[in-house]
């Protein structure tokens, strides 16, 4: 969904072509498997045995693209802010397209911050047993939580939230000074 809003779906263009849409499935669900296959193996790394070295190698696959889908919805959200600005959308619109971004980017360094703290604790192995869950399980999920609520905020209905609908609004500065 944010893949495909950052694309200007909706906004700027009607609809998305198939050809880039079948592209973005496809990298989601090899981000998805990924995300499976090292949930099954931090899960059983102790009780298999897993060494930190193949660990820290699915960690870091996994990491790259998840960096690649980053910056393929970053360098969309710039694309779209230059084309809103380019057709003269309104300044709502752009603002809140800006603060996304921001969001976004703010969710990608917490989210930094806990792949390095996962990264620690495969390698250095300090983590009790009965504190695993907070690197593993509740640190990704309140980086989700926190991204989730944000975004929650900036698309909160509000009284101006009609002037974010579909039309263009032609030329702003006429407007303002009628």
């Amino acid at each position: 969904l944010l893949m495909e809003s950052a694309s200007g779906s909706g906004f700027v263009i009607a609809r998305f072509a198939m050809s880039a849409e079948l592209k973005m499935n496809m990298v989601c669900v090899v981000f998805l498997l990924m995300q499976f296959i090292w949930k099954m193996i931090i899960s059983y790394k102790d009780q298999y045995m897993i060494t930190p070295r193949f660990i820290m190698a699915i960690t870091v696959s996994d990491s790259l693209i998840w960096l690649v889908l980053f910056m393929w919805v970053y360098c969309k959200f710039n694309s779209l802010l230059v084309t809103l600005q380019d057709q003269k959308y309104g300044s709502e619109i752009v603002r809140l397209f800006l603060n996304v971004r921001l969001v976004l980017v703010g969710t990608f360094l917490l989210a930094a911050v806990v792949l390095l703290m996962q990264l620690a604790d495969v390698w250095l192995a300090v983590t009790p047993w009965k504190l695993q869950w907070v690197p593993y399980d509740a640190a990704p999920h309140a980086v989700y939580t926190l991204f989730l609520l944000a975004v929650m905020i900036l698309w909160w209905p509000h009284a101006d939230s009609r002037k974010l609908g579909y039309s263009n609004l032609e030329n702003q500065d006429d407007e303002t000074e009628a």
